[in-house]
């Protein structure tokens, strides 16, 4: 890659901006997906930049990036000895597993590890088009375009808050282009232009830019004068209303659960904005029975409890808490009015106007507010939290003969219908019969989904018949739905099991952004409504389970016993802060070729257990890529005459054969200085291959570049005469 006429200063001021967008890429990439290792990337960014800047030959430069790259994922996931055995055998042999993986397109079975070498390939084929936009193309125009769309779109439909991010992408692209302008204008008039010079042309559109974008940060912020587009773009693309010709629901908190199944649209409507440190489970109601077809509350009804405000609380597990549990405070601002208040696990403390009285359904979980005896609804609430913090240790010491112990009748929370399918039972007692405890009995259950082929679907989802019961024909027939098909089930199974468990409903927790208090502030749509599972854990009470594809269950573990790495808590506790995926669309889940997926895993399981070969395979194919490589004199001019034989020359033609001529003529050793103009450098060859032939070529290039004269009637024997030197050339 050649500089050009690039002042080397001027350079390190383009790399330095090209960083910064650079950065800006990166910074939502890692905010979205809870990666703490933002530095490692950033590092290797500014080392290629350095290596560049170096012009350090290819044959170091690989190899310390890719020592860099070793160096990344050992620190980030890899606890060995640097450079040891081990290490290498541990990293050989997670690269090597991925292989099938991805021939058998389960691309959701990538290892981490595997994923971040990806990206560190895909960072490092960026920083190379970068770096060829602006010292060979002189324009960096396309990737600023893009960075600007990505943000923008990461704004709109993610997370993600832009705010900064905006004005910083605007002052250094615009530089950046700004000075790759200068650049390429004076190289177009054959002028090197020195960095005092550069200066004189850079300082005003430096002034100009960041004076400009300053102002306009700080000029008042008008409303939108349209409605926001986006819940209907989202609509007409899930076919919302659009010639779909079947009733569907909408999405979004309903009492009447005694049906389930079926299809059910998006809603982008905000219920509520909650101001809270963390992410939350926001709880409504929990039911009781399961009839087959749906969820009935169907326990004795006792009066409410009348709650003041700012009184404290029982709230489930509060007895089985281990030391350093977070107090949290949550404010709620209701956009649209609910039956029933929204509150996260742990809600100890509740506060509202004076003038009025809390009513607890203590059965059913659900607040409500009387005044005067009327039920009314509030704009605004606030509610203290103690972050529930469970002991792994102590959670696996329950066993099934501790519900004995425990005063509560768990009658309700066992209730099966008679007519219940012998092989639902059956699989849930086959899923939890290797577990002691009754946690792992539980999680066993919540994990079963992920691994066994269940796909999350809001569109193509069942609805039971006749006979048909709503759980078995998920499980063994559809395994397709949304989350509740998944708490359904896995209440269902656990009753099964002779666990006590209860059906929750609600919402997730929702985006997060950061207003203008600089508080991260959760908005929670209909899009959020979510049914999820409460398990009784003797010792601990009711704890919460996520067994639905794609969302993340919110309960804090501290594992505080030593796990080895084939327990299934070790992945649970790397990921324990996945972020969800996007409800509003159907994740879609590829099903595999049983045959090539277990061709590949035997071959996988072969180079696992003798690496040597995989070593050997490795360096034969690198050894025949540098043979090709080394050798690219000799099959690069033939490609290039089969090439160009099949178009029609003419003068844009023309100019290719002429500039792949010199880059042949280099390659062979003809190397041309700065100095050294196109008539000077066509003597040289022809001296060496004697004759005129490349003072022809070069005299009808000047003619065309500088004098204009672009309609030659002899490219036919200039074809025949670039053919002839190019073969030549070959080496």
């Amino acid at each position: 890659m050649k500089e050009g006429r690039t002042d080397r200063r001027v350079l390190i001021l383009m790399y330095v901006l090209a960083f910064i967008l650079l950065w800006e890429w990166l910074l939502p990439v890692i905010e979205l997906t809870d990666t703490e290792y933002i530095g490692v990337f950033l590092y290797f960014i500014a080392i290629s930049f350095l290596f560049g800047l170096l012009r350090m030959r290819w044959w170091l430069s690989i190899p310390l990036k890719i020592i860099y790259l070793f160096w990344s994922i050992h620190y980030v996931f890899f606890k060995t000895a640097m450079f040891s055995r081990e290490t290498v055998a541990l990293l050989t042999d997670d690269l090597l597993s991925n292989f099938g993986t991805i021939a058998a397109w389960n691309w959701e079975g990538i290892t981490n590890p595997f994923r971040t070498v990806l990206f560190f390939v895909l960072l490092w084929m960026t920083i190379y088009l970068i770096r060829h936009w602006i010292e060979v193309r002189k324009s960096i125009l396309l990737f600023y375009a893009l960075t600007v769309v990505f943000i923008a779109v990461l704004d709109t439909f993610s997370s993600y808050s832009a705010d900064g991010a905006i004005f910083r992408i605007m002052v250094s692209g615009l530089l950046l282009i700004g000075l790759l302008t200068i650049s390429r204008i004076s190289e177009r008039h054959g002028r090197k232009m020195g960095t005092g010079m550069f200066a004189t042309f850079s300082i005003p559109l430096l002034f100009a830019v960041i004076f400009s974008s300053a102002f306009a940060s700080f000029m008042p912020d008008q409303g939108p004068v349209w409605a926001d587009p986006i819940p209907f773009l989202k609509s007409v693309v899930q076919g919302e209303g659009i010639g779909s010709g079947s009733l569907v629901s909408k999405s979004g908190y309903d009492s009447d659960d005694s049906r389930l199944g079926g299809a059910f649209s998006q809603d982008d409507t905000v219920v509520f904005r909650a101001t809270v440190p963390k992410k939350q489970y926001w709880k409504i109601e929990t039911k009781n029975t399961y009839t087959s077809k749906g969820w009935e509350q169907q326990s004795p009804e006792t009066m409410p409890m009348n709650v003041v405000p700012g009184a404290l609380l029982a709230y489930d597990g509060s007895d089985a808490m281990i030391e350093g549990s977070e107090s949290l405070r949550a404010d709620i601002n209701m956009n649209e009015q609910l039956p029933y208040l929204v509150y996260p696990y742990g809600t100890y403390s509740i506060h509202t106007r004076t003038d009025v009285i809390l009513q607890n359904q203590v059965e059913t979980g659900q607040f409500w507010v009387m005044k005067d005896g009327e039920k009314m609804e509030l704009d605004s609430f606030a509610i203290d939290i103690v972050e529930q913090k469970y002991s792994l240790k102590a959670l696996r010491e329950t066993s099934m003969d501790d519900y004995a112990l425990e005063t509560v009748d768990f009658t309700e929370y066992l209730q099966l219908p008679e007519q219940l399918p012998d092989r639902v039972r059956e699989l849930a007692l086959t899923i939890t019969g290797k577990e002691e405890n009754v946690y792992d009995k539980a999680k066993s259950i919540e994990r079963y989904f992920a691994r066994n082929g269940f796909v999350y679907d809001q569109q193509n989802v069942a609805v039971p018949r006749g006979n048909e019961d709503y759980v078995d024909q998920f499980l063994f027939d559809t395994k397709r739905g949304y989350c509740d098909n998944f708490s359904t089930s896995m209440v269902v199974m656990l009753r099964a099991s002779d666990i006590p468990a209860r059906w929750v409903k609600g919402f997730a927790p929702g985006e997060a952004k950061t207003n203008s208090r600089g508080k991260i502030e959760y908005k929670v749509t209909n899009n959020e409504a979510h049914s999820w599972v409460e398990a009784y854990i003797p010792g601990f009470g009711w704890m919460p389970f996520e067994p639905t594809i794609g969302f993340s269950n919110m309960t804090d573990i501290e594992y505080d016993l030593e796990l080895d790495m084939s327990d299934p808590e070790v992945r649970e506790m790397e990921e324990r802060e996945k972020p969800e995926v996007d409800r509003t669309e159907t994740p879609a889940k590829k099903e595999e070729d049983g045959g090539i997926a277990a061709f590949f895993e035997k071959t996988g399981k072969f180079l696992r257990e003798n690496a040597w070969v995989g070593v050997i395979g490795i360096a034969v194919v690198l050894f025949i890529t540098w043979k090709v490589y080394t050798h690219r004199g000799k099959w690069i001019p033939k490609l290039l005459i089969n090439a160009y034989r099949k178009r029609k020359v003419d003068w844009v033609v023309y100019t290719k054969q002429y500039k792949s001529l010199l880059k042949q003529l280099d390659r062979f050793g003809f190397k041309r200085t700065d100095s050294m103009t196109l008539s000077e450098y066509a003597k040289t060859v022809d001296t060496h291959f004697g004759g005129s032939r490349m003072g022809m070529l070069t005299e009808a290039y000047e003619r065309g570049l500088y004098g204009g004269y672009t309609a030659h009637t002899d490219w036919a024997v200039l074809q025949e005469i670039w053919e002839d030197l190019i073969n030549r050339a070959s080496c």
